[in-house]
Order: structure tokens, then C-alpha cells, then sequence
């Protein structure tokens, strides 16, 4: 196990807030800063074991509705919730978003509300009448390559600055994005992925029990490092970053 002041040392470091978006067992056998789950895998044992919860809109279950989102976060005292994620387009997103500003002004939630956008990101911001105080979440990328997903991050930073919370949906900080977070640290704010715990061995091929808590201890090991490879703690060479063309034309974020 690391020590407490170790990962507070990364935590306090880091560039962004990297949210462990799964459930089940090895999750809720983790402690990490942050998580993310839908409302049908909201838990307080995940809200206990994290000091920023979100709940999730589960875009991929129409049955979820909005008051879902927020009855959960408010039951959870989670921090953020997030307002209905709609692939569709444009106009069906905005509609969707308006809807949920009316729902939440009228319920018991009062935590912080993430608005998940659609392409084209700039336009869907600009027709919500760029809302003050909330988190914004560039959504549809979670497929997207890292070079869309950069993309879309300078396309709406270079109109609205850095003063608007960045979230990317279900974006692991892969090689090139982590490289491009360090070397442009006020770009994205926040990640959220699933990926440790789906890449977590020590499950099905260990005899016995308490697996899960091996599964559990891998998928803290890779958070430990994507957050770190998120953090000033790794500098990149000259070579490097000449050879990403990922850094050019970054000059907004400075």
C-alpha cells in the first residue's frame, strides 16, 4: 500500500483530477480522490472511499433520467452530477441541457453540475448562453482518437480561455495526451476512464479467495502511474517534443 502522504503528493501535484469511472468490487476496495458512476452503480461505499464524487448521466441507458442523476447525487452527497449526455447532435444536446437547468433549479441537489457537450463543442456552448459556474464536458470522444480529442480541447479553449472547467469523457491519459497535458497544463482539468480496473490481471487465474483485492491493488498501481504521467514530475526532452506535433499552435494556454 503507498503511504498516504506519497499519493498526497501526487494529488496535490497533478495537472488534472483523474476519476476511476467503474463499479463492482475492486472499486470499492480502492481509495482514490476521485470516481465516477451512474446512477444504477452509485454506491456509498464508492462515495466513501473518494473525496469528489460524480454521477454520471449514463448516456447508453435511456431508462436514466435526469431526476435519476440528481435524486442519486443528492441521496450520495456527491459533489457533481451530471446533466443528460444526448448522441444525437447540436440541437438535441442544448434542448436537453436547457431541460436539465430547469430540473435542477427546482431540486434538492445543490452540488455542481458538469454539462456534457456535443460536437460542434464552441457552437453548443455558445447556444447555452455560456453558463457561468458550471463544468463542461466535451462529449462523443470517447472513441476519438487523441488527435480529435486535442482537437476539440484548443478549439474551445481558443475561444473561451482556461477559465472554464475541462472535462473529457471517458478519455484515458494515454502516451500522447498525458505528454500534452504536461506541457500544457491549464488545457484539461479532468479525465475520467475505466481502464485500470479493465486492464487489472490477478482475477479469474488466482485459486482462492479475496482476488478481487489483487484485481483492486493492479488497477491503484496503474492510476498511481497515469496520474503521475499527468504531473510535473515527468519532464520531457527537447527530442520529444519536437517530434509531437500535438504541441504546436498551443501558444492560448500560456
Amino acid at each position: 500500500m503507498l503511504r498516504d502522504e506519497y499519493l498526497r503528493r501526487l494529488v496535490d501535484n497533478a495537472h488534472i483530477e483523474l476519476y476511476l469511472s467503474a463499479s463492482g468490487g475492486p472499486p470499492g476496495r480502492i481509495y482514490w480522490p476521485w470516481k465516477m458512476t451512474p446512477p444504477k452503480e452509485s454506491l456509498a461505499r464508492y462515495r466513501n472511499t473518494c473525496e469528489r464524487y460524480v454521477i454520471d448521466s449514463d448516456p447508453l441507458d435511456d431508462s436514466v433520467s435526469t431526476e435519476d442523476v440528481l435524486d442519486t447525487a443528492h441521496r450520495l452527497d456527491a459533489e457533481v452530477a451530471s446533466l443528460q449526455d444526448v448522441y444525437q447532435n447540436k440541437d438535441a444536446t442544448v434542448d436537453s441541457l436547457l431541460d436539465g437547468f430547469e430540473i435542477y433549479d427546482d431540486h434538492a441537489f445543490d452540488g455542481e453540475l458538469l454539462l456534457p457537450l456535443q460536437d460542434p463543442f464552441v457552437d453548443c456552448y455558445y447556444e447555452l448562453g455560456e453558463p457561468d459556474g458550471h463544468l463542461i464536458g466535451i462529449g462523443g470522444l470517447k472513441d476519438g482518437t487523441t488527435h480529435e480529442r486535442i482537437s476539440a480541447v484548443e478549439g474551445f479553449r481558443a475561444e473561451f480561455g482556461s477559465d472554464v472547467w475541462l472535462h473529457g469523457f471517458g478519455w484515458g491519459p494515454t502516451t500522447h495526451l498525458a505528454r500534452f497535458i504536461r506541457n500544457n497544463p491549464n488545457a484539461i482539468d479532468s479525465l475520467d476512464y475505466s481502464t485500470p480496473i479493465q486492464n487489472a490481471s490477478g482475477g479469474d487465474d488466482l485459486p482462492g479467495k479475496e482476488r478481487m483485492s489483487v484485481v483492486a491493488m493492479d488497477a491503484g498501481r496503474q492510476l498511481i502511474a497515469d496520474l503521475r504521467a499527468c504531473s510535473p514530475y515527468i519532464k520531457d526532452s527537447a527530442e520529444e517534443l519536437r517530434g509531437d506535433k500535438s504541441q504546436q499552435g498551443l501558444e492560448v494556454f500560456e
